[in-house]
């Protein structure tokens, strides 16, 4: 079947006002339609090139869209996720939802494909937005029904992660979950299919098995959802005598906590001001009762007046992205006051030692006078308590002492910022010892805890800004390490795909660029490498001004010349 837009009669010819790059780009459908991969795929690199030199931002995500497509019927999924997310970013400035909405589900699928069940969720999302905008969408939310499937089965995945489930129980919990997302996913394709949504040429003619495969399970079974499913696991796993008062559930993640490589909704936290103005006195009272009777404990005793619900217990916390926090896999996201989130980021950044009042005073309220600082101080102190009591109880997290602000010593806590640099630290003692695979494993799991900037809300705050270039240099040096043994290994997808990710962070990363130019010319594609080596210089001179340096330019001649 021809596409209206593109007759027979004019498939090759160049048109009378054709634009340029749109030739190539005809041409390359017409190889497509006839399963031409190579050809086709050269042709639309040639096209990108004229179509970002025109700057014409409709003919340029068409053709990194179709690159993807090809990109994943060759099985090359690292390189079609980085020329989706291109077309994405194109996509996004201009005024086509439906296009954007189509693009996400093109994105998350490749994600899922991948196994990288957060991107997916992120996506799934997007595409539900944008095509309800475009009045677009497969019916009863079933996108975002999707996305929730694949946010709770990363869920799962990091419970096994932090070793706090076995991972025989956690992968019965995601096969389960995995079989009902495949449901979803292929309702999904019907729906769309089946509508006139006009995709872009290139997915007319690329047919790809983008779906993963389905797990090996009953599928007799009826579908649990997450509450049961936690359930059965909790049973089969303690066998309590009697169930617990208040049965602990396992929240899926939403799609505020997913990483995609693209920006996330920072949560907002609201609050009437005019009832905190009439209640301020009485949470500066309460909080002044707090801390005198505080003063008499220790922290130890503090902490130990509650037992810890049983199971899976304590507090676990994502520093990485945006601020996520959970109590017994319970997530708080309702926080009192406008103040109390950022309050807990800092106590938790800073618990390694007290801070005094008066520091947390002059550094959230600095142009305050010194009792209306203090007060402001009691009332987001007093916010963060209540936060913490909603779902804790009376278990005491934040603490007074000698003046001072600190986290209860004793509360179990997980921080992914603290496992980030065990693992560096795992990985680099390794490496300088030979232990290679050793080290591979520790860095891969940094790069996993690694899910954005640290204290990614926080951006702006001088506090966060040094620990956030640390943690930042460590992901890449992860990221390097992998990418160039993975290349010696000859596996140049995820070579090229730990490269991509480190330019994601670094557009300017030459060793990121490096790589990539040599993965690419590695397997015989010449366009790819010259390409990247295009960006490279268009990235450093845009930015900075500046050439790539010899070594990059002559590792690129001797590429170049050894490929002709």
């Amino acid at each position: 079947m021809t596409h209206p837009n593109h007759s027979s009669a004019h498939r090759t010819k160049s048109r009378k006002g054709e634009k340029p790059g749109w030739h190539s780009y005809r041409q390359a459908l017409d190889l497509l339609r006839q399963q031409e991969w190579n050809g086709a795929l050269r042709l639309l690199a040639e096209a990108e090139v004229v179509f970002r030199t025109t700057n014409d931002m409709d003919g340029q995500w068409r053709a990194l869209a179709a690159q993807a497509e090809i990109h994943m019927h060759e099985g090359m999924a690292p390189q079609a996720m980085a020329r989706a997310l291109a077309a994405m970013a194109i996509v996004e400035h201009l005024d086509d939802p439906q296009t954007c909405g189509l693009l996400a589900w093109r994105i998350a699928l490749i994600a899922l494909h991948q196994g990288d069940y957060r991107v997916g969720s992120a996506y799934l999302q997007r595409a539900q937005f944008c095509l309800d905008m475009a009045d677009a969408a497969p019916p009863g939310g079933i996108l975002a029904s999707a996305a929730q499937i694949c946010a709770e089965i990363a869920r799962w995945q990091q419970v096994i992660l932090q070793g706090r489930m076995t991972v025989d129980e956690g992968e019965a919990i995601i096969n389960e979950a995995r079989a009902e997302l495949m449901r979803c996913l292929l309702d999904i394709h019907r729906a769309l299919t089946s509508r006139d949504l006009a995709p872009p040429e290139s997915w007319a003619w690329v047919h790809t098995g983008l779906l993963p495969p389905p797990p090996p399970m009953l599928t007799a079974v009826p579908p649990r959802s997450l509450v049961q499913r936690f359930r059965a696991w909790w049973q089969a796993r303690f066998a309590p005598p009697s169930p617990p008062k208040r049965p602990v559930v396992v929240e899926p993640i939403s799609a505020e906590e997913t990483y995609v490589g693209d920006e996330m909704l920072a949560q907002v936290e609201t609050v009437d001001r005019e009832e905190d103005t009439a209640d301020e006195h009485a949470a500066v009272m309460a909080d002044h009762r707090s801390d005198t009777q505080e003063q008499d404990r220790s922290p130890a005793g503090a902490a130990n007046d509650t037992a810890p619900m049983p199971g899976i217990a304590g507090l676990t916390v994502y520093t990485f992205g945006n601020l996520r926090v959970y109590f017994n896999d319970t997530l708080i996201d309702q926080w009192e006051g406008v103040r109390s989130r950022s309050l807990f980021r800092f106590l938790i950044a800073h618990r390694r030692a007290p801070v005094s009042k008066e520091r947390l005073a002059a550094l959230f309220w600095p142009d305050s006078e010194p009792d209306l600082a203090r007060r402001s101080l009691h009332q987001a102190v007093y916010c963060l308590r209540q936060t913490f009591k909603r779902v804790m109880g009376d278990t005491p997290v934040v603490l007074f002492v000698n003046g001072c602000y600190a986290l209860a010593s004793n509360l179990p806590l997980w921080v992914d910022a603290d496992a980030f640099e065990e693992s560096i630290t795992a990985a680099r003692s390794a490496w300088s010892r030979g232990d290679i695979e050793s080290a591979l494993r520790a860095y891969g799991r940094a790069i996993d805890l690694y899910q954005g900037d640290y204290m990614a809300e926080e951006r702006y705050e001088d506090w966060a800004e040094e620990r956030r270039r640390t943690f930042q240099a460590a992901y890449l040096e992860a990221l390097h390490q992998l990418a160039r043994v993975y290349q010696e290994r000859g596996d140049y997808p995820t070579a090229i795909m730990l490269s991509q990710r480190a330019l994601a962070v670094d557009s300017c990363d030459e060793d990121a660029h490096r790589v990539l130019i040599g993965c690419y010319a590695a397997q015989g594609l010449r366009h790819l490498a010259v390409r990247q080596y295009q960006i490279c210089v268009a990235t450093l001179k845009s930015q900075f001004g500046l050439s790539p340096s010899d070594e990059l330019e002559a590792f690129v001649r001797q590429v170049v010349e050894g490929m002709n």
